[in-house]
């Protein structure tokens, strides 16, 4: 296994300004890379760790696999020399002398074209040896690129070995930049096939010995070195962009199975919240009764609560609508309602002014800390009734929301509007209830509704919200109607006048024949 932990070994900028350069193309990948190391970019005629080296791809194979290595390869080069550089090179010039010029009687004689290969190719790993010794300082490996005879023995038929401090499994880079370089400098007319050999290529404790088999062979008549130069581009791109597809559609898949799960536990935790809705009784008193609650998401922050139908005390209902909505408005709801249990299971004739303090307490606790340095007060709006039917009588505790209460004698809506503020976890806030107490008939009916109805926005172009007006004309308007018909209407209304803009918030409606 190579050892790369506290590796001695430095490396030339120019490698890594390519390698970033080339990088730019995966979103920045390579800055992202530098970062991690303190390093805002990369001079070309500086030294930095190879553990640097070591991170930039393993980064691209994390994200793109062996097509990432292979591409920054390929690329890499282009970026290290411009065109001008390339064409004067010390490989490019000696490669242009008359004893690398290709005869084409070469075609006719096995011995002397491999004989000329050989040699080709021996020049070929100097140069790159020349490179690479010169851009990497303290190695404690052989640095360069060799030549080494084929255990076939074949004619064209070639062993290429190189040594990088870099782990085995980074052998497609190597690669790539051998491919590029091959392209570059083997004669026109010849093409080749390069392929890792994997039974020779090992991991020492010091570097990585990456060997290719080499195989040089006439190019297609249809074809010359551009056209086999881009076909290797485009293959590697392919490859490249099937990788990133195959991640996205991984990422994808992963997303899904957490979006799955957490579904799962909304929907546990949503059936757990519709249980705990109260059930109504006869001996709640009411002559009928009907509610319509429907959370924007799955789950949400209103929720309503009524007395135990065996309690001593007065008929106790509340209709409580916390800050926010989904997962963090149901915990909210979730602790105003068992607030109230705890409440009225101490003290069956817990006053209104006691439970609304209590309320306060308990988001205090939960959240007052919090709350404390936040601009945003955790807490509730809420009212609270309770009929006494000895004297006809409704206390109200109102605290953000309203209560619109026909008299059916007098054919008469009474709009009993509460404080805007609710009851907050914020410790010095004021206690906001309002207590009021009214005269109520036999077949009188109220209403009540949280702000997700009357706060919808909608009607056309002209943007406004539902409103108390429309809601009270509605209600005013289908007293011949029940309950349960009452609500209908103004959820149809509702949902007409919203049109396509999204439910802005979750809605309770509570209606009550007297």
């Amino acid at each position: 296994m190579i050892n790369l932990a506290d590796s001695p070994i430095i490396v030339s900028g120019a490698f890594f300004a390519a390698a970033v350069e080339t990088l730019k193309e995966f979103n920045h990948l390579g800055q992202s890379v530098l970062a991690k190391h303190n390093i805002d970019s990369i001079d070309r005629t500086l030294f930095y760790p190879n553990q640097l080296r070591v991170d930039l791809f393993q980064a691209v194979h994390e994200r793109f696999g062996d097509a990432g290595l292979t591409w920054v390869g390929l690329e890499s080069p282009k970026q290290f020399y411009s065109l001008e550089e390339l064409a004067r090179t010390p490989l490019r010039l000696r490669l242009n002398e008359p004893e690398f010029k290709f005869d084409e009687r070469l075609h006719s004689n096995p011995v002397e074209l491999d004989r000329y290969f050989q040699e080709l190719l021996n020049a070929y790993c100097e140069e790159v040896t020349k490179i690479l010794v010169a851009s990497t300082l303290q190695a404690d490996y052989p640095v360069g690129q060799f030549l080494r005879r084929h255990p076939s023995g074949l004619p064209l038929h070639y062993l290429i070995q190189l040594n990088a401090k870099l782990p085995k499994t980074y052998s497609l880079w190597s690669r790539g930049t051998v491919q590029y370089n091959l392209r570059l400098n083997l004669p026109e007319g010849w093409d080749f096939q390069l392929t890792l050999n994997k039974e020779l290529t090992h991991e020492l404790v010091s570097h990585s010995e990456y060997f290719f088999d080499l195989v040089i062979m006439p190019m297609a008549a249809d074809q010359n070195r551009a056209f086999c130069t881009l076909k290797d581009r485009l293959e590697c791109r392919e490859a490249l962009l099937k990788a990133a597809l195959d991640q996205t559609f991984k990422q994808e898949q992963a997303l899904k199975r957490v979006h799955d799960k957490t579904m799962e536990s909304i929907r546990y935790a949503a059936a757990v919240q519709l249980n705990q809705l109260p059930k109504v009784s006869p001996k709640h008193g009411f002559k009928d009764f009907a509610v319509l609650w429907e959370p924007k998401d799955t789950i949400g922050g209103d929720t309503w609560w009524l007395s135990a139908e065996d309690s001593p005390g007065p008929v106790t209902l509340a209709v409580i609508d916390c800050t926010g909505h989904g997962v963090p408005g149901a915990m909210t709801a979730m602790l105003v309602s068992n607030t109230l249990t705890r409440l009225f299971a101490e003290d069956p004739f817990c006053t209104l002014e006691a439970a609304a303090s209590g309320i306060g307490q308990a988001l205090a606790q939960s959240f007052g800390s919090f709350d404390k340095n936040s601009d945003v007060a955790n807490g509730c709006d809420l009212v609270l009734i309770q009929q006494v039917p000895q004297t006809h009588q409704l206390r109200l505790g109102l605290a953000g929301i309203d209560v619109m209460h026909y008299r059916n004698a007098q054919k008469k809506l009474d709009w009993i509007e509460s404080p805007r503020n609710g009851i907050s976890a914020k410790p010095s806030a004021d206690l906001p209830m309002a207590i009021r107490h009214i005269d109520y008939s036999v077949g009188d009916r109220l209403l009540i509704t949280t702000d997700g109805l009357t706060d919808q926005v909608g009607g056309g172009e002209r943007l406004r919200s539902f409103g108390y007006g429309r809601t009270n004309a509605i209600f005013e308007s289908t007293q011949e109607k029940s309950v349960n018909e009452v609500l209908e209407s103004l959820m149809v209304a509702m949902d007409d006048w919203r049109g396509t803009h999204e439910r802005r918030d979750d809605v309770t409606l509570v209606c009550i024949d007297l």
